[in-house]
């Protein structure tokens, strides 16, 4: 099932900046143009941000609740920060090595994180990739990205 549309809670838009928008309006078409998950209905998902949690509501497009999840904050923030982390030393690297040995420590990062919300999101069946997308979508609605260099994509190995 894909889905058919990320509705992003007012408060964390009215919070955002001109640039976080169009950055997370660029995440979100990512997510939505490979999304695969086991919903027989093809929803939207409602994402909110609170001091506590993320909240991810899914609703079939005709309004139908089909289920919602909260993901405490302190289920990613390891993974949230080593990920910045990891990103800050990238744009501090010298060397073509070190930038690639940082750049793989950022993807088993993304992967770690992708596949933590996956087993949070199992009653959804998404798979790894649009796991990964997701968590791109919350780490960008906790974290002004748009102020971190090499934030997104990961270099081609030699």
């Amino acid at each position: 099932m894909p889905l058919s549309a990320v509705v992003i809670d007012e408060r964390t838009l009215q919070r955002g900046s001109e640039a976080q928008h169009v950055e997370w309006e660029a995440i979100v078409r990512q997510l939505l143009s490979k999304a695969k998950s086991n919903l027989e209905d093809v929803a939207t998902v409602h994402v909110g941000v609170t001091e506590q949690q993320f909240t991810l509501d899914f609703r079939a497009d005709d309004g139908r609740e089909l289920g919602a999840i909260a993901i405490p904050h302190e289920l990613l923030s390891e993974h949230i920060t080593e990920y910045v982390d990891i990103v800050r030393q990238i744009a501090e690297a010298h060397g073509v090595n070190q930038m690639e040995a940082l750049d793989m420590a950022k993807k088993v990062t993304h992967d770690r994180a992708g596949r933590v919300l996956k087993r949070a999101l199992r009653d959804f069946g998404f798979d790894l990739e649009t796991s990964r997308r997701l968590f791109t979508l919350l780490l960008s609605l906790r974290v002004d990205t748009t102020r971190l260099v090499g934030i997104h994509g990961h270099r081609t190995i030699r």
